[in-house]
């Protein structure tokens, strides 16, 4: 079995790569990146220059493997899921930020004609709250409303803010038009409807906003049997409040002002400023200690009466690989799936999200092995 991981030297994917090394079945893992910065330490593993803008270059790399693990800013996914038709290579990658979901999902008939499988959004959020919904919605008859909530807290002493994901993505995130679905899409303003949450466990209580996110393209079309009219996605902390107020006063604009005589975008100003002052990365050396809880909350019906359905998920730092929650709860299920793909335990064609292919009982016992948290709980309406 031969997978690759593009963007493998990146935070979340060289979890992905750690992740497959576990599997002592896979014979070969090839890591794509423009640089190299991390020795994996197995004779598996061979690393792979290569830049997802040179189209000839991403082919060659991916033909020959069973599946490519795309772990690359989500701006190239559409990009890269060309080349994996092209090289006739099984998909996934990490999310697609809702608009870029739906675009994939139009190549859904490509994938069909070339026998291949395509699995988008197959991280954390989205990934396993797809599979948390499908979960939940399994225990309704009929479903109304599906709701996410995502808060995290970082424990780490240290004293500078930090990055433990893709600043691009965050700041995507905290700029673009929000979306929900209420009998249809509906955007609002960025990080609006604000609700506190507590979350217990190590998160506690957090402020949560809605966002853009990808569960909001997939899921709506997913449940649609089941009458499902409402989907929301919320997240927050104490640390994303201070990177909103960022934004409120323009740095997470990309179009260019005038500075002295030159054009630059604030949002490029503001990310070279942070680079050079060390903090768009977890600090060299640094064991990060954070937290992050996702919870599912559908309610329906089930034989009639009214039912509430909640699925949980913690995610907590990992010592062994050094890495933080956040990296490692993305990196993972793009691998458990990946493996599930080439073991033959994930079949079918086509593009699909992780709701409408991935087994949710196995995929949950794989994330237990790795000590990433589901517990669920049912409740009737006594009224």
């Amino acid at each position: 079995m031969k997978a690759i991981v593009l963007g493998g030297m990146g935070l979340t994917g060289r979890c992905a790569v750690f992740d497959l090394i576990d599997n002592n079945k896979i014979d070969e893992i090839i890591v794509g990146d423009v640089v190299k910065n991390l020795d994996f330490n197995d004779p598996r593993v061979r690393y792979s220059k290569v830049d997802v803008n040179d189209k000839e270059a991403l082919v060659r790399i991916l033909k020959g493997a069973d599946v490519v693990i795309n772990a690359v800013q989500y701006y190239h996914n559409v990009k890269i899921m060309r080349a994996a038709l092209e090289a006739k290579t099984n998909y996934l990658d990490f999310g697609g930020l809702y608009k870029v979901t739906l675009e994939q999902l139009a190549l859904d008939q490509e994938f069909k004609d070339a026998g291949l499988l395509a699995i988008v959004g197959m991280g954390a959020q989205p990934g396993i709250t797809n599979i948390m919904a499908s979960y939940a919605v399994s225990k309704l008859d009929k479903v109304d409303e599906i709701v996410i909530r995502d808060g995290w807290v970082d424990k780490t002493n240290y004293p500078k803010l930090f990055f433990t994901w893709s600043p691009a993505t965050l700041f995507d995130e905290l700029t673009m038009k929000s979306v929900h679905f209420d009998g249809g899409i509906v955007e609002s303003d960025p990080f609006c409807n604000m609700e506190e949450f507590d979350f217990g466990w190590e998160v506690g209580k957090a402020k949560i906003f809605r966002s853009i996110h990808s569960e909001i393209a997939t899921l709506p079309s997913s449940f649609a049997e089941k009458g499902i009219k409402y989907v929301e996605w919320k997240e927050g902390s104490a640390d994303i409040e201070k990177l909103k107020f960022l934004t409120d006063i323009g740095f997470g604009r990309k179009d260019k002002v005038n500075v002295g005589g030159l054009e630059i975008a604030p949002r490029d100003f503001l990310f070279e400023y942070l680079k050079s002052q060390g903090m768009f990365s977890p600090p060299e050396g640094t064991q990060v200690k954070d937290f992050e809880m996702s919870v599912v909350t559908a309610k329906g019906t089930d034989e009639g009466r009214p039912k509430r359905v909640e699925v949980r998920a913690y995610f907590k730092y990992d010592e062994r690989w050094r890495v933080s929650a956040s990296q490692k709860e993305v990196g993972v299920p793009g691998s458990i799936a990946a493996q599930m793909i080439m073991g033959g335990v994930i079949k079918g064609k086509g593009v699909k999200p992780p709701e409408q292919i991935v087994p949710v009982k196995p995929f949950f016992a794989e994330l237990g092995k790795r000590d990433i948290k589901i517990r669920s709980e049912e409740s009737f309406d006594s009224n």
